[in-house]
């Protein structure tokens, strides 16, 4: 392990390990540090339990047969769930929400809009309920939210929670981090049956706008940032037609989400992060707020220990890069794919893994071994030491979205992360990468070579270093 004397599963280099890049046309042999080798504020009695599944004894189970995911077994992503809805999230616990979530298209209310109440927030404009209400688990929580809000009428969380589908009518309006998983689960399955299309999400932004995903490419999108003609979107039945894209003004579609499983416990307080003051040591343990073991500020806790470690901390303001590209510029460089169809899988299924959690180090070393060494995004984030540590890297799409929520939403802000655009290191296909805007958490991709341009308006992007540990 590289910078922090931590213990890693699988093989490791040595600090004499070389690693050899093709370098406008030569080979450029460069020593690298050893490193880890693995990739409302409301009361709602609402929703105060998931229900239990109903016996189905239409059809007799033999003794000592298993139970399936359909009759109350236990599930596996892509599994039938008890609604008929095809299974895309499964914990290995049991959470406060449940355990599995499954997830039905439906094909009838398209064109709803998302509120009857377009300039009013669900969750009184607290922001830290607003950001807790994206999460996984919250889905359930902001329909009935929604629907006290609204009561009786034509909208798209009234009418999600409205339906009756094989017997069961605990159906909600998934969260954003919700449908963002279930956009992941049907790009690498191609399942359930989506369109092309906008998807609400239950989760709102602020009083004038919520949060919907693109199921042509998995963007998600509020419209408050980048698009100054659209005042609120809680009342709009299309979505507007976004600058730069190529995706027409469609209707918005609804999906049908719920959760079983069994729950531990009740929904967590609104959290808090804030600075604590701690220092924190490598193997832990470490709270959102602490300073990690490399001098940076602790964003994220997995809970448990994971191939990739624990812990996030993300580097000092003072080490950023401004306005640099996220790839080595040259023409040849331009032609080199960063995933191509193969052994590890389709090049596009390759790209809906690299924005996870846990994926930054990962897909930095993978670009570094692409490109070499140069002035572009993942170079800078690779070989940047700080605090003693040397194992520092370009986030991720998630790892940076983490980054926000914990980081520039909290009140007041922790380390001063800016107003603007940062680079992941997460791919969106041959010609752009996922970008982060911390003014509000929207992703955007970008082409790898833009650089600012005050005349075009362009402005420049931003590059954190991040380490994981743990």
């Amino acid at each position: 392990m590289r910078g922090g004397g931590r213990r890693r599963e699988g093989p490791t280099r040595s600090r004499s390990e070389r690693t050899t890049f093709a370098d406008g046309g030569k080979l450029t042999t460069i020593a690298r540090r050893p490193h880890l080798r693995t990739p409302a504020l409301l009361a709602l009695s609402l929703v105060a339990a998931v229900p239990a599944v109903p016996a189905h004894s239409a059809v007799p189970v033999r003794a000592g047969a298993a139970l399936s995911c359909a009759r109350g077994g236990p599930c596996r992503p892509g599994d039938t769930g008890p609604g008929g809805g095809v299974v895309f999230h499964v914990e290995s616990a049991p959470q406060w929400w449940g355990r599995y979530l499954e997830a039905v298209p439906l094909r009838t209310g398209r064109g709803l809009p998302w509120s009857l109440r377009p300039t009013e927030s669900v969750h009184g404009g607290d922001q830290r309920t607003i950001i807790d209400h994206k999460g996984i688990g919250y889905g359930a929580a902001n329909t009935a939210a929604i629907v006290a809000q609204g009561g009786p009428g034509s909208y798209a969380a009234a009418h999600v929670a409205s339906r009756v589908i094989k017997g069961l009518s605990d159906w909600f309006l998934p969260s954003h981090a919700e449908l963002n998983a279930l956009y992941n689960f049907y790009a690498l399955r191609g399942r359930p049956a989506m369109d092309k299309a906008p998807y609400w999400s239950s989760s709102e932004n602020n009083a004038n706008y919520a949060w919907y995903q693109l199921f042509q490419d998995g963007t998600q999108f509020t419209d408050e940032n980048g698009l100054g003609r659209v005042t609120s979107n809680k009342n709009l039945r299309r979505m507007p037609v976004h600058r730069g894209s190529g995706f027409p003004a469609l209707q918005f579609r609804l999906v049908a989400v719920r959760a079983f499983g069994g729950t531990s416990g009740t929904m967590p307080p609104v959290s808090a992060p804030r600075l604590t003051g701690n220092t924190c040591t490598e193997e832990g343990p470490c709270a959102i707020g602490d300073i990690g073991p490399g001098g940076g500020i602790v964003f994220h806790d997995a809970g448990s220990r994971k191939k990739w470690g624990r812990w996030l901390e993300m580097a000092p303001v003072e080490t950023e890069f401004v306005g640099v590209t996220w790839k080595k510029l040259s023409v040849k460089d331009r032609q080199r794919p960063l995933y191509r169809d193969g052994a590890s899988g389709l090049a596009r299924h390759q790209r809906v893994r690299s924005k996870a959690i846990g994926m930054g180090y990962e897909n930095t070393r993978r670009i570094v071994r692409n490109y070499g060494p140069g002035t572009y995004a993942a170079w800078l984030a690779w070989s940047f030491e700080h605090g003693g540590k040397t194992d520092w890297f370009l986030p991720s799409a998630d790892e940076l979205a983490e980054a926000h929520r914990n980081l520039f939403s909290a009140v007041p802000t922790i380390n001063s992360i800016r107003r603007s655009f940062y680079w992941s290191s997460s791919e969106y296909n041959y010609d752009t990468a996922w970008t982060v805007n911390m003014l509000d958490g929207q992703r955007f991709d970008r082409e790898k070579w833009m650089l600012p341009n005050e005349e075009k308006g362009i402005k420049a992007i931003r590059v954190r270093a991040v380490r994981a540990f743990g």
